[in-house]
């Protein structure tokens, strides 16, 4: 990093482009005689002299993005959207600019989005703290209040996202939609509605591979077979388990992941139950060292087929994003059920095997 004054760093980074003007104060903090300005997309990382408490700099005006101005412990992100943006850094820092620009929208959605999740936890502690219901009282209530929290942060998602289809807001209203809807069709339907410079954004394209890939392996579709180096070196295919004339339970794991151990007591529950009527079980290690895989595997009692050391080759083909993973495949390879957990994992597996 080098320290240049505002009028060095416009003329070197942003030529005849058009700039946002950052001007900003440090609130209250002594020591503090540097500012550092991020723009990682136009590789601008600089630090500024804050003079009388005070700093200020141009950069490029790029809605599709956002930069960072950081002091100490302190910093702001921002979106250089053409305004004029005022910066406090402190304990409570802040990016002002004129209303209705993209810089206030941005500040608005980050704020209300807080406010959701501030507002659904207190509502689930109200819930938990009554002493006049049921435990199946008490449920219910988490679950409505958990579908009333999601609805109306899917109507204020989908309306930001409508409303800044052109710019980096976009990108944040559609990773919370993601989370929140589970529904590919769905989600390649909004994107579709971005415009070009947002749907070339790498977390977009990264998206709408995803959504690709489970599309292509989304229940009622053939399995997608691969070839691994096992932990032993030798080259192991999917398809060595899978299509294999018997119903294949599949689960994709990794030792450091602690839902993924919850779940191996359920998965032993139903080979127990179900290996002698004709059900085969396969973990997949992912995204996991080999070692690290059949030591945990060892002590959780995993004696059924493995393929260890895959890394990320299934969970790119499958789309999967996170794990446990577990998909129950037919005899013939057909993807019956994907994403299983807890007593479903028996429920449906029952479906098939008497």
């Amino acid at each position: 990093m080098a320290a240049v004054g505002a009028a060095v760093l416009a003329a070197s980074c942003c030529g005849t482009s058009e700039t946002t003007k950052i001007t900003g104060t440090i609130a209250a903090v002594e020591g503090l005689d540097e500012v550092n300005v991020i723009l990682e997309d136009y590789g601008i990382d600089t630090l500024l002299t804050v003079t009388d408490g005070k700093f200020s700099v141009e950069v490029p005006t790029d809605v599709t993005v956002t930069g960072l101005v950081a002091a100490g412990p302190y910093q702001a992100r921002f979106i250089p959207d053409g305004t004029k943006l005022k910066v406090v850094l402190g304990p409570e820092s802040s990016v002002k600019s004129s209303p209705n620009s993209v810089n206030a929208r941005f500040v608005e959605f980050s704020e209300r989005s807080i406010a959701f999740q501030e507002n659904f936890m207190t509502e689930v502690q109200n819930i938990q703290a009554k002493t006049d219901v049921t435990e199946e009282q008490r449920d219910s209530l988490l679950v409505a209040n958990y579908d009333r929290f999601t609805g109306e942060f899917i109507g204020f998602a989908k309306e930001a996202l409508a409303a800044n289809s052109d710019n980096i807001i976009a990108i944040s209203a559609l990773s919370s939609l993601a989370v929140l809807l589970q529904d590919d069709a769905q989600m390649d339907s909004l994107i579709n509605t971005l415009s070009p410079a947002i749907a070339a954004n790498e977390d977009v394209v990264a998206m709408k591979e995803g959504i690709r890939t489970r599309m292509e392996t989304a229940e009622g579709k053939m399995f997608k077979d691969f070839t691994v180096e096992d932990s032993d070196g030798k080259k192991v295919k999917f398809s060595d388990y899978v299509g294999k004339g018997k119903y294949v339970l599949v689960d994709f794991w990794a030792s450091w992941c602690g839902p993924c151990k919850a779940e191996i007591p359920n998965i032993k529950a139903v080979y127990d139950e179900y290996h002698k009527k004709g059900l085969e079980v396969l973990s997949v290690a992912v995204w996991d060292r080999p070692e690290a895989t059949k030591d945990t595997a060892k002590v959780y009692g995993v004696n059924w087929s493995q393929i260890i050391n895959a890394g990320q080759v299934p969970t790119e083909l499958y789309g999967i994003e996170g794990i446990p993973h577990i998909i129950l495949f037919g005899p013939d390879g057909t993807i019956l059920k994907r994403n299983l957990r807890g007593e479903e994992i028996g429920q449906e597996i029952s479906k098939y095997i008497e």
